[in-house]
C-alpha cells in the first residue's frame, strides 16, 4: 500500500513530560525531537506548535494510553484534552490519536538494546516512545492505505472539541 508523502510529529503525552518525534517526508525514518516540560501555562503546547509549523508536519499522532484490555482511564482522558488543544494551535494540520498500548516499555527494551544505562533512560524515553507511537502510525497507513488513528476535529458550533 502506499504512504502520504509528508513530515509526520510523533507525540507521547505524560503527566510531568511530553515525547516528541518526527518522520522524514517518505515516511521511513523516524527520530527523537524534543522532551518537553508540561507547564501550568501551556507554553508546552505553544512550543509544540512551533515544531509541528518549523517541520511543516502533514499530521501529528498523539499516543493514546488505554489499558490492556482496550478501556481508557485518566491518562487517555489527559491525552485527548492535551491532542484537542494541539488542534486549536494547528487547525489546518491533521491530529490523530492512535492506540499507545506497551510503548514504555517497548521504548526501555529498544534503549537497554542500544546499551545506555537504566538510569539514563529518563531523559531520553518520552522520545522514544514518540518514535514508536509515530512508528506504528505509519505501518497502520501502509498497510490500510489510509491516515491511521482517530482524528480530532474541532466542533464549529461551539469552538469545542470531540
Amino acid at each position: 500500500m502506499s504512504l502520504r508523502r509528508g513530515i509526520r510529529i510523533g507525540v507521547d503525552v505524560g503527566t510531568v513530560r511530553v515525547g516528541v518525534s518526527r518522520c522524514d517526508p517518505d515516511g521511513i525514518l523516524t527520530m527523537p525531537v524534543q522532551t518537553l516540560t508540561r507547564a501550568p501555562d501551556l507554553s508546552d503546547l505553544a512550543t509544540l506548535a512551533e515544531i509541528v509549523t518549523e517541520h511543516d508536519a502533514i499530521e501529528v499522532i498523539v499516543g493514546l494510553p488505554r489499558h490492556l484490555r482496550g478501556g481508557e482511564g485518566v491518562s487517555a482522558k489527559g491525552a485527548r484534552k492535551y491532542a484537542r488543544r494541539l488542534k486549536k494551535l494547528v487547525p489546518d494540520v491533521r491530529v490523530a490519536m492512535v492506540d499507545e498500548r506497551l510503548t514504555s516499555n517497548q521504548a526501555h527494551a529498544r534503549l537497554r538494546a542500544s546499551g545506555i544505562p537504566e538510569y539514563e533512560h529518563r531523559s531520553v524515553i518520552d522520545q522514544v516512545a514518540a518514535q514508536i507511537i509515530l512508528e506504528q502510525a505509519l505501518e497502520l497507513e501502509r498497510m490500510s492505505g489510509r491516515a491511521p488513528g482517530e482524528e480530532i476535529i474541532l466542533e464549529t458550533s461551539e469552538g469545542a472539541n470531540r
